[in-house]
């Protein structure tokens, strides 16, 4: 027989709500990391607080899980009022605190690989134009899993977004014509290094 006291007696409905609730919440924040950091550059494991990769740029390198977390309020006054529309609320207030201090690490991670490796513009000397340039010459592009190749994605705060829809600079018919050369040249660099690296599992299995 169920204890009187117990405060909450329908424990498999609630169960229910939860994971119903922690569905929501996951799919929210899921959809916001997959718009700052796509939808396959993820790692999962299931414990453990570290991997480690040896086909990174630092072999023995061994990065630590980093644990972003949130709290919520929920009033009593709401739960005794009844009042559904605080579960979308929290899920929303979840799912959006969570999908902001992703966004802020995973950049914080960027700028400080590279600054780590010293890939890095300067931005005091040249045009606008001049600096992304550089920044085009200094990108490597992969291949994808279909044999494509994968162009750079650049992400730059609002104000300079706006800058480089007016700066004259980035105009410029010769550094367009040097932007393509690049580009180019990056696309056919990344295509020789594909098949040198199949061309490699081919000969293992000869």
């Amino acid at each position: 027989m169920r204890d009187k006291a117990h405060p909450f007696p329908f424990d498999v409905q609630a169960g229910l709500v939860m994971q119903a609730f922690r569905e929501a919440t996951w799919e929210r924040l899921d959809q916001a990391r997959r718009q700052v950091g796509g939808g396959e550059n993820v790692q999962r494991f299931s414990h453990g607080g570290s991997w480690q990769s040896h086909h990174s740029y630092a072999p023995d390198r061994v990065d630590q899980m980093q644990t972003i977390e949130h709290e919520t309020i929920l009033r009593l006054e709401d739960i005794m009022e009844g009042r559904l529309d605080v579960i979308e609320r929290m899920v929303e207030e979840i799912s959006n605190c969570m999908a902001d201090s992703y966004a802020k690490a995973f950049y914080q991670m960027l700028s400080d690989t590279c600054e780590e490796s010293g890939n890095v513009i300067d931005g005091s000397t040249g045009s606008l134009g001049e600096r992304m340039l550089k920044a085009i010459e200094q990108v490597t592009y992969s291949v994808d899993r279909d044999g494509q190749v994968s162009l750079p994605e650049f992400r730059m705060h609002p104000t300079l977004v706006k800058r480089l829809q007016s700066d004259p600079s980035l105009k410029d018919p010769v550094l367009l014509a040097r932007a393509e050369q690049v580009k180019q040249l990056k696309i056919a660099q990344a295509l020789e290094e594909e098949a040198s690296r199949k061309s490699k599992f081919r000969s293992r299995e000869q």
